[in-house]
């Protein structure tokens, strides 16, 4: 075993060990030491873990990432075979000789879905790309047909007469390409006099007279059917055909006994080696690029130099917020934060995730939301300091209040996390994995080191008294009776988002969904690139119906140019060629139209799939009318924050579907805050339903519009610094939050109240009926 993966499992095993003593124990000098030492021991744990390195993904570090399909062979009756996982396996076992001959690359490649698969290869210059793309979709079918004896001649009397020559076919010749006294074409059999699947090695050699060549050798059955073919054809041609291309077409001038061959034509060292390569290893299934995503190794840095500012700028204004508002309690919180940031790095470390820039956007999601636990423990600790408790006893009662919709609100965070990353593809599984690590990261470090961080400061006389700064003064307001208003307004804008969608069709969906290329370039510094020019240049390049926009990030001008699929790849040579020195660090992302119509598949499963298990999740542990109104109150906010962003110049895109399950689950959250309050309330008091829920709306209503200030600030940091694709991302999220605010309380609760009038069921009964219902179920039977 190796030394990190003993070290990982021996502090594991004491983190898992410490955390169910910590849990179970109730004496409270012994849970704040074990607390104490789970959150040094958590945090050297991850600061140790940082030392494996963190793997960045193509889109921060460079590369290429292909998806390629695998197309049905023909069996000997011409008929298709069924593509099976052998075959899947066997491809990727062949791409990887042809692709990383010598092991020194960093390749990697999985099978994805019945007849796919994924290759990534970090650090691929752009100038290499062309080469690779070729090695993947070359099945280099070698056959061995004779030529017809008057190849030049029937040609030219077919040409000239039409018709054709039985028993033969016109296939191009190679070797005109590079050399015009070669025929553009050859006449040969039209069926193969050998196959190449005998060949049993094939390697490129130099060739002193002429030049590089590749000797073939042949299985004994091979050499012996080869043997008989040159001896029966001496002074004939034998065409030599790859893939359909005549590659060269010498005379035998003799038998060519033995079991070897020798292939010639004009080959440069590069192309003898890669069609030996081949040779060695044809594919029976031939290859399509449906997808492909390449990044220079300078965007990529520059990406990540944007990821990282974005990340500290967001920290450093939640963090200044937390310390005026809570004071001292809110540097307590960021010792927590600190606590959860590193739990995340730590774990993609250890785990061996990769870090995207979704990813980070993940990161910086984490950051506004992981403040949200702590501003309902501090409301609360506020609540119970106000009711005459002491700040020891108050601090206890917030943590065991507060807990269970900390914990109600981050697991439905987490069902829209985990969906996402099973469900969708690509670079949104690292914002999932980031984000899921962030859940469990922010429960760790509200629920465990914040109080032991608390406990610390009030046994040791430290901290006496809580101060924080008033935003919303105390009272019950009528929040039910001012609902109608919201309500009008959220009809207009969930009926103009899908008018939205109607009249812009097409153009509102991205590349991601209708298939398609988008390159970036940056501009270079103290350059000045307008769009009319890079137009102009398309169309000299002749490129048309290209689309081009221009953006800014902090390292300066972005241009970005979306075209049609085949146009991906041209779109970058000919800018690079007429603006050389003008745009840097390049980036093309190619989506075929059929994994377009999937993802688009897919996405939708995923956002349904999530909307089922929160709908259940509420139904088991909620009542029926509460989680009906936060369902809907859910659809209203994905469907208005998408409508408004398409509005507003955006595509939809993949990574739509990450914000629309971030809007989710932090909807929900925010409306699982309300909901808990409302249902403790109807409890433990009497009286008219409405006063009761407008008092527990007026109770949350510092926690809601604190933790969407937070989550803002982050947002609003990552659609300013994190350059066009996480302004994709953090816009839909932005409008989803301050829409979601609002709903929870304007258009959640009053659902709540006319779901229940509407189906005739008292409130308080549904909820006293569940609350009996948890205590028989949680009660010991005797038999």
């Amino acid at each position: 075993m190796h030394k990190s993966a003993e070290i990982t499992f021996l502090l594991g095993a004491i983190l898992l060990f410490l955390f169910f003593y910590y849990m179970g124990t109730t004496v409270h000098r012994t849970k704040k030491l074990v607390g104490t030492v789970l959150t040094l021991v958590m945090t050297g744990f991850c600061l140790w873990a940082l030392n494996l390195g963190i793997k960045r993904g193509i889109d921060l570090g460079g590369g290429s990432e292909f998806t390629v399909q695998l197309s049905e062979s023909l069996d000997d009756k011409g008929n298709p075979e069924k593509i099976t996982s052998g075959d899947v396996q066997l491809a990727i076992g062949i791409l990887q000789k042809r692709l990383d001959p010598k092991g020194g690359v960093d390749l990697q490649m999985a099978p994805q879905g019945d007849n796919r698969i994924m290759i990534q290869m970090p650090g691929v210059t752009p100038e290499e790309v062309d080469n690779v793309r070729l090695k993947i979709q070359q099945v280099a079918h070698l056959e061995f047909r004779l030529v017809h004896p008057n190849s030049a001649g029937e040609l030219a009397q077919i040409r000239a007469n039409g018709g054709t020559s039985i028993g033969y076919v016109e296939m191009p010749g190679k070797e005109h390409k590079s050399d015009a006294k070669y025929p553009t074409s050859y006449l040969v059999k039209s069926r193969a006099d050998l196959d190449g699947k005998y060949v049993t090695q094939a390697f490129a050699y130099p060739d002193p007279l002429k030049g590089w060549a590749i000797s073939l050798n042949f299985n004994s059955e091979g050499g012996d059917l080869f043997g008989k073919l040159t001896t029966a054809h001496t002074g004939e041609q034998l065409a030599v055909v790859v893939d359909g291309e005549v590659i060269s077409a010498p005379n035998l001038n003799e038998p060519i006994l033995g079991g070897r061959a020798e292939i010639t034509g004009k080959f440069s060292e590069e192309d003898a080696r890669g069609l030996a390569t081949a040779l060695e290893n044809p594919l029976k299934n031939p290859m399509k690029i449906i997808g492909e995503t390449s990044v220079s190794a300078s965007f990529g840095e520059e990406t990540v130099k944007q990821g990282m500012l974005t990340g500290v700028i967001a920290s450093i204004i939640v963090a200044v917020f937390m310390a005026l508002y809570y004071r001292l309690a809110g540097l307590i919180a960021l010792i927590g934060l600190v606590v959860n940031i590193l739990m995340v790095f730590g774990a993609m470390a250890i785990f061996g995730f990769t870090l995207t820039m979704p990813g980070i956007a993940g990161i910086v999601l984490t950051v506004g939301m992981a403040v949200d636990a702590n501003v309902l423990i501090y409301e609360r600790l506020r609540e119970e300091m106000k009711a005459g408790k002491t700040l020891a006893s108050a601090l206890e009662a917030a943590f065991e209040k507060a807990f269970s919709a900390i914990f109600d609100a981050n697991i439905t965070t987490l069902i829209s996390a985990v969906i996402l990353f099973y469900l969708a593809s690509g670079l949104v599984k690292g914002f999932a994995i980031t984000l899921t690590v962030g859940i469990i990261g922010t429960l760790f470090g509200a629920l465990i080191v914040t109080r032991v961080c608390f406990n610390w400061f009030v046994d040791s006389g430290t901290l006496k008294r809580i101060t924080v700064t008033h935003i919303i003064p105390d009272g019950i307001f009528d929040m039910m009776g001012k609902a109608k208003p919201f309500i009008y307004t959220s009809v207009f804008l969930t009926v103009l988002s899908l008018v939205t969608f109607v009249v812009k069709g097409k153009d509102g969906i991205g590349i991601d969904f209708r298939g398609g290329a988008i390159t970036r370039f940056q501009v270079t510094a103290n350059e000045t690139v307008t769009t009319e020019e890079i137009e102009k240049a398309l169309k000299e390049g002749n490129i048309n119906g290209a689309y081009v926009q221009e953006s800014s990030n902090n390292a300066g001008k972005l241009m970005t140019v979306r075209s049609e699929y085949e146009d991906g790849t041209k779109v970058k040579s000919v800018l690079e060629g007429k603006l050389a020195g003008k745009l840097t660090g390049g980036s093309t992302d190619r989506v075929g139209s059929i994994i377009g119509k999937e993802l688009a598949v897919r996405s939708s499963i995923a956002y349904v799939v999530a909307m089922l298990c929160i709908f259940i999740y509420l139904v088991i542990f909620y009542e029926f009318s509460f989680a009906v109104a936060a369902i809907i109150a859910l659809l209203h906010d994905c469907i208005i924050a998408v409508g408004i962003s398409v509005l507003m110049g955006q595509q939809l895109s993949v990574i739509h579907i990450g914000a629309v399950l971030t809007i989710a689950g932090y909807s929900i959250n925010d409306t699982i805050i309300v909901f808990d309050r409302i249902r403790e309330m109807i409890k433990t008091r009497t009286g008219n339903i409405r006063d009761i829920m407008n008092e527990a709306i007026s109770m949350t209503l510092s926690r809601t519009l604190l933790t969407s200030l937070t989550v803002l600030m982050s947002m609003a940091v990552l659609y300013m610094f994190g350059g066009p694709s996480m302004q994709e991302f953090s816009l839909p999220i932005i409008i989803g939050v301050i829409i979601g605010t609002y709903s929870s309380i304007y258009i959640a609760s009053p659902l709540v109240l006319w779901y229940a009038r509407f189906s005739g069921k008292s409130l308080r009964r549904e909820v006293l009926d569940n609350v009996q219902s948890e205590v028989k179920a949680a009660a010991p039977t005797i038999s």
